[in-house]
């Protein structure tokens, strides 16, 4: 390990590097926690190892307590040359993991704007420090300020910053261009000293970026004719939450107003970025103090702070237009008195906008239906060499039998034939067979990795813990509403309680005795006493109308008496009682109600994850299945055209027994020589002719080799500098030969997944036979694979212009329709293609997909059901078949598709059973009457089963 040594040559080892940047790397040392190293990558000079010197030799307390100051220099040998220095060991979190929504979860997760106010104001006073020692900082980035988990900040990469030394000042010379004030911009920095008023630009940027939740003061929607740079806005003044009619740039939408943080601290940043009297570290530190003393909390989020004097909270509205959790489910510190409950309709809201995907996506073609690519490259040479050595196999034959027969006759020469011929039958057959067995074994491999994907697909629904844990935040919610709801109907029936309480003591108060009535006598007051009605609040309607021996005047009297004594009466609103009660009601209820809420976040939490990952592994499946359906087809493709040597051993087989019976005339050479010719091209299919072969490959009088259309490549292709006028003089074989040539190299592309050389294959393919169908659908289909569904969908539909019944055109041109999600358009091209006679699996699936999305479940059914007879093993259609019918309102159809789905594939049948909700009905059986061997049902709610009795199947 390196050893280095401080100022007065006391040794320092240093350990495990800590970090890495432009100018050096930071190291632990061996023996002192407190401190780490920092050592240029490169030498430094001596002005540089002077500044060293004079920050260490002049750090003080203030310093050392906002900053990662320069404690001593290191040498890199006992009065050798300063090759970095000593500082403290700040363990902290760069400013941006704080500001920034997805890192604040992870490192920061109960953080509430709160402590983002009282961070920046910590900030501030490091700055404070730092500039009453006369130093700039110079270089402000978000890297160089760090947090820590208290909200104390500390400035970092000190040794960059400009360090006054008297009337001597050692100059920074770097910057970024984000946090530079605008006279900075584009300028050289070395040739620049800063000053405080520099500094002050970069710390107001800074501090809104804590407040504004990481938004750039100066990043916004430019309402000019051209774009404008960040820099270019920080350049020109302007700021993007200030008059827009002015800066013409409009701040983003869903983030804080300028008007919703105090007014103090908006016409601070009015100042920072509109004009250049910026303020100072020291107001910057009463302002936020100020600001963090008058937040409120949210009444609906405990988690939301904002400023008191605003009238709503301003979170709750960003959250809604977001559907983000900006600040964590926390409630107030403040105990018993006042808690806030949080938002559960943004929890709700939150849920629905998690998007958890139901459904399959549109389901790749079958391989069975798919077109084979050409062979692989490698592919031909082998083929050209199994053909070479059987022609020279059977000419050879053919040779040693002639001139067995010649020299020994007819008779030897059939003898030494057969024994030839079986050796060479051996020697055919056993390449073949090998090369076969690999080719086999890889197609093997290929289809087994398929039927995995199937497999995949069939699981890549909700699982059932999504289902579980959805279902039981929902419940959770019900439950903290109900809860809510009783705490409120508690609270009103403690202050009607407490009102009547109040009423009956005051009507109490007033005594018959005491009652100054001049119609009223002392007699009646005693008889009154002795029927027990005493005070007011015993003289009620019902109860006077019963009395008898009282004179209606009387009983008038007195109940007039008591309907003015109810108009004087004033509860005290602000009983000490009351607020005990209420009080010690909402303590009974806080535990209750935290649990829940606890329980309401994990669950969120949980949920969110989740969704995230199977939205995620079912976009990785179809591009998983996508790749193995091309490895797959192409495999086939090279076993196709990989041939055998049976047409070779039958051919040798002929020649053996066949060449006898020309012995008559092999004694002539001539002849002989005439017969052989003739013979080799029955074998070789290839007769003498002055005409064109099927491949289009010209022939003379002499023997030429037939060379398919994709072989007949050109050693001189065109450089794609070529003209359009240049393409135009060339023949029409050259420009179908060259477009030919580059979509055989682009289904090579293809096959690797090198997508982008596929798509300049094509373009330039396009270029030499630009109404060549095939070649556009080719192209149509790179770009589906690069998920380029809308230029895709532009390419195939200059295709279907040229051949507008091409139904292969039509399919992709539905399959991007169903992933751009326009159903409307995808139905319509799939009805279209099912109406014909070539209808398949995948169409029928395509378009019940497609009703799905328009939510026309009987429709989507219909179309499902058609998918099932087509392939009655199909999983996936007996899945969105049962599905939809559940859907449509056909509980029994639904069963009967998860019924069949259990003898096929017993996951999706779970899945189906608990998504239909099927766990609810009871069924009975009922006659079959779906269709035999189908495995589907009526769709009518006629089928299987009906709800009955308490029986379950």
């Amino acid at each position: 390990m390196p050893t280095f040594y401080d100022s007065e040559n006391k040794p320092y080892i240093l350990t495990e590097q800590l970090g890495r940047g432009g100018e050096g790397a930071v190291f632990a040392c061996e023996d002192d926690f407190e401190l780490v190293a920092k050592i240029y990558h490169e030498p430094i000079d001596e002005d540089k190892a002077e500044k060293l010197r004079w920050m260490a030799e002049n750090k003080n307390e203030h310093l050392l307590k906002v900053a990662a100051w320069v404690v001593d220099v290191l040498k890199d040998a006992p009065d050798g040359k300063v090759v970095g220095f000593l500082m403290p060991n700040v363990r902290a979190k760069e400013i941006h993991e704080l500001y920034s929504l997805k890192s604040r979860r992870v490192h920061f997760p109960e953080a509430t704007w709160h402590f983002l106010v009282h961070t920046a104001a910590n900030l501030a006073r490091g700055f404070y420090s730092l500039h009453r020692d006369r130093h700039i900082m110079g270089d402000i980035n978000h890297g160089n300020c760090v947090v820590l988990a208290d909200g104390t900040v500390k400035l970092i990469d000190c040794d960059s910053y400009s360090i006054s030394r008297g009337d001597f000042r050692y100059r920074c010379e770097v910057g970024v261009a984000t946090h530079l004030a605008p006279e900075l911009q584009n300028v050289d920095l070395g040739e620049i000293e800063r000053e405080a008023k520099h500094d002050n630009f970069g710390l107001a940027v800074i501090i809104f970026q804590l407040l504004f939740l990481g938004r750039h003061p100066f990043s916004g929607n430019f309402l000019g004719a051209e774009d404008k740079s960040l820099e270019d806005c920080i350049r020109e003044y302007r700021f993007a939450y200030g008059n827009k009619d002015i800066t013409k740039v409009e701040q983003p939408p869903g983030t804080l107003s300028l008007d919703e943080v105090s007014p103090r601290i908006a016409a601070m940043f009015e100042r920072a970025f509109l004009i250049d009297d910026r303020p100072e570290p020291r107001e910057w530190v009463e302002a936020l103090e100020d600001l963090s003393s008058s937040l409120e909390q949210c009444t609906l989020h405990p988690g939301h702070h904002y400023y008191e004097k605003l009238a709503v909270c301003p979170w709750c509205r960003i959250e809604g237009q977001t559907g983000l959790m900006l600040f964590p489910f926390i409630t107030s510190a403040n105990g018993l008195n006042g808690e806030k409950t949080f938002n559960i309709f943004t929890i709700e809201n939150l849920i629905e906008n998690l998007g958890i995907n139901r459904n399959l996506p549109a389901k790749p073609p079958n391989i069975s239906t798919m077109i084979l690519p050409p062979p692989s490259p490698g592919l031909e040479d082998t083929r050209k060499q199994n053909r070479n050595r059987q022609i020279i196999i059977i000419t050879a034959q053919f040779l040693i039998v002639s001139f067995l027969m010649i020299v020994f006759g007819v008779g030897a020469g059939v003898f030494f034939g057969i024994i030839l011929m079986i050796f060479f039958v051996i020697a055919l057959n056993n390449p073949d067979k090998n090369l076969r067995k690999d080719f086999n074994e890889h197609l093997f491999e290929t289809r087994q990795k398929w039927n995995e994907i199937e497999n995949e697909w069939n699981n890549a629904l909700v699982p059932k813990k999504i289902d579980d844990e959805l279902n039981e935040i929902k419940k959770r919610t019900e439950s903290y509403k109900k809860f809510q709801q009783s705490i409120a109907q508690q609270m009103n029936r403690l202050q009607e309680n407490f009102f009547t309480r109040q009423f009956n003591e005051y009507l109490q108060s007033f005594r018959l005795v005491d009652l100054e009535v001049s119609s009223v006598v002392q007699p009646q007051i005693t008889e009154l006493r002795v029927r027990g009605i005493r005070t007011a609040a015993d003289i009620e309607t019902a109860r006077m109308e019963k009395l008898a021996g009282i004179d209606e005047k009387t009983k008038k009297s007195l109940l007039e008496w008591r309907v003015d004594l109810e108009g004087k009466f004033d509860p005290d609103a602000k009983s000490e009682v009351f607020e005990i009660e209420q009080k010690n009601l909402i303590q009974e209820n806080t535990v209750k109600r935290r649990v829940i809420e606890r329980e309401i976040e994990r669950l969120f939490s949980s949920l969110r994850s989740a969704s995230l990952y199977l939205r995620q592994h079912q976009q990785g499946l179809v591009a998983k299945s996508e790749s193995v359906s091309k490895e797959l087809i192409q495999a086939e493709s090279d076993l196709n055209a990989l041939g055998n040597s049976s047409s070779a051993i039958l051919v040798l087989i002929l020649v053996t027994f066949l060449t006898p019976f020309w012995g008559g005339i092999i004694s002539e050479l001539t002849t002989s020589n005439k017969v052989m010719t003739k013979t080799a091209n029955y074998v070789f299919g290839r007769p003498n002719s002055d005409k064109s072969d099927s491949y289009g490959t010209a022939k003379s009088g002499s023997q030429t080799k037939a060379v398919p259309a994709s072989e007949a490549r050109t050693d001189n292709m065109p450089s794609e500098y070529i003209t359009d006028k240049e393409i135009a003089e060339l023949s029409s074989a050259e420009r179908k030969n060259y477009a030919s040539v580059l979509s055989d190299e682009a289904e090579s592309a293809i096959r690797q997944n090198d997508y982008n050389a596929a798509e300049r294959k094509l373009l330039f393919a396009i270029r030499f036979t630009p109404k060549d169908v095939k070649i556009l659908n080719r192209f149509g289909y790179v770009l589906y694979l690069e998920e380029k569904y809308t230029e895709s969908l532009d390419i195939l539909k200059s295709s279907q212009k040229i051949d507008k019944d091409n139904s292969e055109t039509k399919n992709f041109i539905g399959i991007n329709y169903l992933r751009l999600k326009r159903f409307k358009d995808a139905r319509q091209i799939f009805t279209e293609l099912t109406a014909g006679k070539n209808n398949s699996l995948e169409k029928s699936f395509n378009l019940g997909l497609a009703h799905e999305g328009l939510k026309d479940y009987k429709s989507a059914a219909n179309a499902f059901r058609k998918a099932v007879k087509l392939d009655t093993t199909d999983a996936d259609s007996h899945y969105e078949l049962g599905y939809c019918l559940y859907k449509s309102g056909d509980k029994s159809g639904a069963y009967s598709e998860y019924e069949f789905l259990t003898s096929i594939n017993s996951k999706l049948a779970q899945k189906l059973y608990d998504v239909a909700e099927l766990g609810k009905y009871d069924y009975e059986i009922l006659p079959q009457t779906h269709v035999t061997g189908s495995g589907i049902g009526s769709g009518s709610g006629s089928g299987i089963a009906k709800p009955s009795g308490n029986q379950v199947y």
